[in-house]
C-alpha cells in the first residue's frame, strides 16, 4: 500500500529536483516559439517591402545612366566580398595615391635661396637643409646653426619630392601635365599652353596659343591682313599707326607688326603672339618710299601679349619724310615658315620685287 502525505514539503523533502527541470524546458520551448514567431513576422515585413519596391520599381524603370551606376556598385561590393574585406569608402588607400592639402607650400623650397627644392638635398646635424647650389654659396656652413652642411643628403625629402606631383598653372588653357614641384618652373617657361591676351584693346579673350587663333578667326576677322607663308602681301602703313595684326590664312598665327615713332624716323619689327617655347619666323620687309629703297630681313620674337616696346631681333628704320605728305607708306611684306633652321641660308622670298 503506498502512503502520502498532505501537507507542505520540508526543505530538501519530496520530489523537487525532478520538476524544476520540467519547468526550465517548458520555458525555454515558449522562448523559442516565441523567437520563431518573431522572425516569421520579420520575414513577411521584408518580403512585403520587396513586393512594393518591385511594383515601384516597375512603374517608375531606371535610366541608362542609373543602371549603369548600380552595376558598377555591384561590382565593386562583388570585388570587395572576394577580397575578403570592405574597402572604407572614406580614407585613402594606402597603397594607391590620395589627395593631400598643404598649408604651408615653402617647406618645398630652399630656406635659402627660396627655389622650389630639387635633388640632391642636403642637411646638417641638426636637420636644416639647403639645395646641393646654396651649399656650395654658403661655404658648407650651415646659416642657422654654423654646422657643416652638404655632405649628408636628406632622403626623406628627396623620396617626399620624388613622390608629390603638381600639375601645370596653365591647367584651364588645355596643359594636362603632371610633374614633380621641382620641375614645375622649368616646366612652365616652356609650357605651349602659356596664355596668350588678345592683342584688341576691346577684348579681354585670355587663352593658349591655339585658342586665340581660333578667336581672332571667328570674332576679328576683318581686323587683321591675311597673308600666307612664303608669299608677298602689300600692306599700307600710316604714320601714326602704332601696330597692325597678320593672320596666317592656313594656320592662323597671329603676328604684330610694331611701328614706333622715334626722333630719326618711325622704328619698324614684326612679333609673333605665342609662347616662348615656340620657335620664330623669318620675315622680310622692303620699303619703297619715292626715290628710295629701304629693305629688312629679320627673325620675330614670340611675345604673349601686346606691348609699346616688344622684345625684336631687329628693326626697320624709316626716315619721317618717307611717309610723305599722306602719311602713309607702302610695305611689301613676307614671311617663311616656322621650320626653316635659324642656320639654314635665308632665302629670298622678296628677290622678284
Amino acid at each position: 500500500m503506498a502512503k502520502f502525505s498532505v501537507g507542505r514539503l520540508e526543505d530538501g523533502e519530496g520530489p523537487s529536483s525532478s520538476r524544476k527541470p520540467k519547468r526550465q524546458r517548458r520555458a525555454r520551448q515558449t522562448e523559442t516559439n516565441l523567437r520563431d514567431e518573431i522572425h516569421e513576422r520579420q520575414r513577411e515585413e521584408e518580403i512585403h517591402e520587396v513586393d512594393e519596391y518591385e511594383e515601384e520599381y516597375q512603374e517608375f524603370p531606371f535610366d541608362e545612366e542609373e543602371e549603369q551606376e548600380l552595376e558598377e556598385l555591384e561590382e565593386e561590393r562583388d570585388n570587395s566580398d572576394c577580397d575578403g574585406e570592405k574597402a572604407d569608402p572614406l580614407g585613402p588607400s594606402r597603397n594607391g595615391p590620395f589627395s593631400l592639402t598643404l598649408t604651408d607650400p615653402d617647406v618645398f623650397d630652399c630656406p635659402i635661396c627660396c627655389e622650389p627644392l630639387t635633388t640632391p638635398v642636403f642637411q646638417c646635424e641638426n636637420g636644416h637643409i639647403a639645395c646641393s647650389t646654396c651649399c656650395t654659396k654658403i661655404m658648407n656652413k650651415c646659416p642657422s646653426c654654423c654646422s657643416p652642411i652638404g655632405y649628408n643628403r636628406c632622403r626623406a625629402i628627396e623620396k617626399v619630392l620624388e613622390s608629390v606631383k603638381v600639375i601645370c598653372r596653365n591647367t584651364k588653357y588645355g596643359c594636362r601635365e603632371t610633374m614633380s614641384y621641382g620641375k614645375k618652373p622649368d616646366h612652365e617657361k616652356t609650357c605651349s599652353h602659356a596664355p596668350c591676351s588678345c592683342p584688341l584693346s576691346d577684348c579681354i579673350f585670355v587663352g593658349s596659343s591655339s585658342q586665340l587663333y581660333k578667336h581672332f578667326s571667328g570674332k576679328h576677322k576683318n581686323a587683321a591682313v591675311r597673308f600666307l607663308y612664303n608669299g608677298v602681301v602689300q600692306i599700307s602703313l600710316n604714320v601714326s599707326n602704332r601696330f597692325l595684326l597678320l593672320q596666317e590664312e592656313r594656320e592662323g598665327v597671329l603676328f604684330i607688326l610694331n611701328n614706333s615713332t622715334e626722333s630719326l624716323g618711325n622704328v619698324i619689327s614684326v612679333s609673333c603672339i605665342a609662347p616662348s617655347s615656340k620657335g620664330g619666323y623669318f620675315y622680310d620687309i622692303l620699303a619703297k618710299p619715292e626715290g628710295s629703297t629701304f629693305r629688312f630681313q629679320s627673325f620675330t620674337k614670340n611675345i604673349q601679349t601686346w606691348v609699346d616696346n616688344p622684345p625684336s631681333m631687329g628693326f626697320l628704320l624709316v626716315p619721317i619724310e618717307s611717309f610723305g605728305s599722306s602719311g602713309d607708306l607702302m610695305l611689301d611684306f613676307c614671311i617663311r615658315r616656322q621650320d626653316t633652321s635659324a642656320s639654314r641660308p635665308k632665302s629670298d622670298c622678296l628677290k622678284y620685287l
